[in-house]
């Protein structure tokens, strides 16, 4: 009874599974662990193909660094269950002894088997299958902003003002911008918006100059959809994001959503 005592503070698997662990491995408490967790990692496999739509976005300042976790679940029971959030925060505390980490797919085998292998582990008792979808970390200077239920978030990266760095923050979280600058939109995207205005107004009578002019206003008005530094302030509409900068120097932002 101890023993079986000890290995469910342990494990928190089903009583049950406790005694045949046990039974199987004749009462040797580390054997019935890896017992335990053989059969989760069997259960998880068969569970993998069940879709992973939900989940959270978390964001933690470790030490200097400070790491993302994209952590999805079945469902969004799961995803505001507190047992859930305390498995992305042992996580999100596994890679932040990384270093810096520029994505989940960067990790090498061994860190990716040490964060699956804490899935499995927590696999009895969440209940359903979880998918880490991506981890990033990073020391360079920050402001965070998550949204309530940890279904988005944003970091920007600044120097000078948190007071506009925290607009630009909400920005990226509300407007979800797709480049920086009109700089980091890649040539040929720029040539095929070029061509669709282009195409657009063919038949027009209007002279080329002033062709030239509407094409380069429609361009820039359409940057204005997903370039975030063209973006008009979702808190003055008068000002695009570049607008309100001063002296803030933005160099780069991220932005996780489920």
């Amino acid at each position: 009874m101890k023993l079986l005592k000890e290995l469910r503070a342990i494990t928190h698997a089903p009583l049950k599974d406790c005694k045949n662990a046990l039974a199987d491995s004749w009462n040797d408490l580390q054997a019935a662990q890896d017992w335990l967790r053989e059969r989760w990692a069997l259960k998880a496999a068969k569970n993998a193909d069940r879709e992973t739509n939900e989940g959270i976005v978390m964001i933690r300042k470790v030490g200097e660094a400070i790491v993302w976790l994209k952590l999805a679940s079945e469902t969004d029971f799961v995803a505001k269950n507190e047992k859930f959030r305390a498995l992305a925060e042992e996580i999100i505390a596994i890679v932040a002894t990384y270093w810096v980490v520029s994505s989940y797919e960067s990790l090498g085998q061994d860190q990716k088997d040490a964060l699956n292998k804490v899935l499995q582990d927590n696999f009895v008792t969440i209940g359903e299958n979880m998918k880490i979808i991506d981890v990033f970390s990073s020391e360079e200077a920050w402001y965070v902003y998550t949204h309530p239920w940890d279904r988005v978030a944003s970091v920007i990266y600044f120097s000078w003002n948190e007071e506009i760095a925290k607009q630009v923050a909400l920005q990226v979280a509300a407007m979800s911008p797709t480049y920086l600058s009109v700089d980091d939109v890649p040539q040929d995207e720029k040539d095929t918006m070029r061509s669709w205005f282009e195409e657009e107004m063919k038949d027009s009578w209007k002279p080329a100059e002033i062709m030239e002019n509407i094409i380069t206003w429609k361009m820039n008005k359409k940057f204005s959809d997903f370039v975030l530094l063209e973006q008009v302030s979702i808190f003055d509409d008068s000002k695009k994001i570049k607008q309100i900068l001063g002296e803030t120097k933005i160099s780069g932002y991220v932005r996780y959503a489920i």
